[in-house]
């Protein structure tokens, strides 16, 4: 089973799928720039990948099926989701919810891209959104 979640999934899907944002948070990231530069397989694509995302087929990078819609409270960060959410509104272009996450790497590649010029900070609002954004250790970040 895949540490991804549906939600964020279908919800990237829906509204960012025709530029791949879904695959991207998947994992598969050469077919995420192969619907990127199709607007989705020119929607075809896009509407293959949401069939099998409400279906349960969808897989990430790892080919592991995507089918848990939420996490486990217990196995959550000690980080907190109220700073990440105020970083995020206010500072969110620059990366600092990711600095704060222990994400440094990723904060440091959104600070010098404006936030993957808008369309990764965008990303990472349904992933807060849908409790799916996760600290630099890989724990889920779900509590207030």
């Amino acid at each position: 089973m895949s540490p991804k979640h549906v939600r964020p999934l279908l919800l990237l899907a829906l509204f960012l799928g025709f530029f791949g944002a879904h695959r991207f948070y998947a994992g598969k990231i050469v077919t995420g720039v192969l619907q990127l530069l199709t607007v989705g397989g020119f929607g075809f694509w896009w509407l293959l990948d949401l069939l099998l995302i409400v279906c349960g087929a969808f897989k990430d990078g790892e080919g592991k099926p995507i089918d848990t819609w939420s996490s486990d409270p217990a196995s959550g960060s000690s980080r907190r989701v109220q700073p990440l959410v105020l970083l995020h509104h206010f500072l969110g272009i620059f990366g600092a919810h990711r600095f704060y996450a222990g994400k440094v790497g990723t904060g440091i590649l959104q600070l010098v891209t404006f936030g993957g010029f808008g369309i990764w900070t965008f990303i990472d609002f349904f992933l807060i959104f849908c409790n799916a954004f996760t600290d630099g250790d890989g724990k889920v970040i779900n509590e207030w």
